[in-house]
């Protein structure tokens, strides 16, 4: 169909197993530092860090290996790294709530949320030659949304076991 992107891939199906094994990945990372988490803040920043080069690394390299940038983005240099650095924050800011919440009160509902969020955003990043760049939506519409939405269901998770705890 066109204006539909194409999946790098190769089939859709694939691009949404592999974005569905990330997602299971990096909302379980936490686990694996379960005895030993750093700080809250440095957990969060470094996995939002990590996250934020893994999904950048996703979309650049479907476009690098085909070739595909938008032309306006291809064309300027500071647009692009304008919208990179741009995606890194966003990103950055996705993960590292949901890592942050875990570290502090070992919230699990962010970490769901961060396995939503990357099932969602992966494809997308995966696919090529779409009538729009995904980084520029994420940046502009998605990724605020989706980083608010999981403060939300976090600061949901922390009040209900508040209450449990409580009563």
């Amino acid at each position: 169909m066109p204006g539909s992107p194409d999946p790098v891939l190769g089939s859709d199906a694939l691009t949404l197993a592999v974005a569905c094994v990330v997602g299971a990945l990096v909302a379980t990372a936490p686990y694996g530092f379960r005895e030993s988490l750093p700080r809250p803040v440095a957990f969060g920043i470094g996995g939002g860090a990590v996250y934020a080069v893994l999904c950048l690394a996703a979309w650049a390299g479907a476009r690098l290996v085909t070739d595909a940038f938008v032309a306006g983005m291809a064309a300027d240099p500071a647009t692009l790294l304008g919208w990179t650095l741009a995606g890194a924050v966003v990103l950055g800011a996705q993960a590292a709530i949901p890592y942050y919440l875990y570290a502090r009160w070992r919230l699990v509902v962010p970490l769901a949320a961060l396995f939503v969020v990357t099932v969602l955003i992966l494809p997308p990043f995966l696919g090529v030659r779409g009538e729009s760049d995904p980084i520029g939506l994420y940046v502009l519409v998605f990724g605020p949304m989706f980083a608010i939405l999981t403060a939300l269901v976090g600061l949901a998770e922390f009040g209900v076991r508040r209450v449990l705890l409580a009563g």
